[in-house]
């Protein structure tokens, strides 16, 4: 081999070569992931992967879900983000463990807690009905009584003044026995209205220890509550993980639907490129609960200044 031929198979080596690193460095995988287009440059795909049949939720009901966090993020600039495909890149799991069942639990405490706020609320109500016929009652008793007292002192004083007299009149008879007849009855309906006012004061005080053992319980229920489910060492509802091809987003946990919406969103917000924001009502906050979700789902500005950076 002359000097010419190496020189010539030494430059068809080099072609090969870099060729080589041309391709395998550029080539790209059948599916690119949203955040790697950037700038929102085509809306992503979804599926719906596993459902574990414990969360009692259909496919259809995920879907509407979806599509409640996809339009929350595509009205927010104006522009398609997600849609659902039946070969989406991304797959929505829907992976039942000791989460959900915590879930299922809470939600059960909250009824029940509520539940008794109920019924603590209508027997305040009932409380305070009774309440206010015994001051009702109290005011008219209270005046009766003092109209009593001043017939009696009125025929006293009559009696008085005719004192040392023999004889009455015919006329001063019947006065004074009627008199003492209405200041009989008087003192009748005196005694009825005091039993009724008894009565009313046993009724309000039966209300009352009922109340107070309502207001224990229910505070019971509410220490028990938050010890078991309150506080920031809450699990994670759900996770977004990034594939070569695609992604998951795995729910583990959620209360109701508003609370799905919620975080399908906060998912969603991840598989577009969104980080974790700092104010604790943006959808985007690392952590659940603060966010306005009544009477519907919404962006705060930091979210939407977020996706509008991502977009742009």
């Amino acid at each position: 081999m002359t000097l010419v031929d190496l020189l010539k198979y030494a430059i068809i080596v080099l072609v090969v070569v870099v060729a080589g690193w041309f391709f395998f460095s550029y080539e790209k995988p059948e599916r690119v992931m949203h955040s790697d287009l950037g700038a929102c440059d085509e809306p992503l795909s979804y599926r719906i992967g596993t459902i574990d049949p414990r969360f009692d939720i259909s496919e259809e009901e995920v879907k509407d879900a979806m599509q409640v966090a996809s339009t929350l993020w595509s009205e927010a600039i104006n522009r398609p983000l997600a849609y659902y495909a039946e070969d989406g890149e991304i797959a929505i799991d829907f992976i039942y463990d000791d989460r959900q069942e915590l879930a299922v639990g809470e939600m059960r405490f909250r009824e029940q807690i509520e539940s008794e706020q109920i019924r603590t609320d209508q027997l305040q109500r009932e409380y305070e009905v009774r309440r206010a016929r015994f001051e009702q009652k109290s005011s008219e008793y209270e005046q009766l009584a003092n109209q009593t007292k001043r017939e009696i002192d009125e025929l006293n004083k009559w009696a008085q003044g005719k004192n040392g007299t023999l004889d009455l009149t015919e006329q001063e008879r019947r006065y004074f026995e009627q008199k003492k007849k209405d200041v009989e009855r008087m003192q009748e309906r005196l005694l009825y209205e005091k039993s009724v006012l008894d009565q009313l004061a046993h009724e309000i005080n039966n209300y009352v220890d009922r109340l107070n053992n309502r207001i224990e319980e229910s505070n019971t229920l509410i220490d028990q509550y938050n010890e078991d489910y309150a506080g920031e060492s809450r699990f994670t509802k759900a996770t977004y993980r990034n594939l070569n091809v695609g992604g998951v987003i795995t729910v583990n946990q959620f209360l109701n639907k508003r609370d799905l919406y919620l975080v399908l969103a906060h998912e969603l917000g991840h598989a577009l490129g969104l980080k974790h924001g700092d104010d604790p009502k943006s959808i985007m906050y690392s952590q659940m609960g603060g966010q306005e979700i009544y009477p519907i789902i919404q962006l705060t500005t930091e979210d939407k200044r977020a996706i509008a950076e991502v977009c742009k």
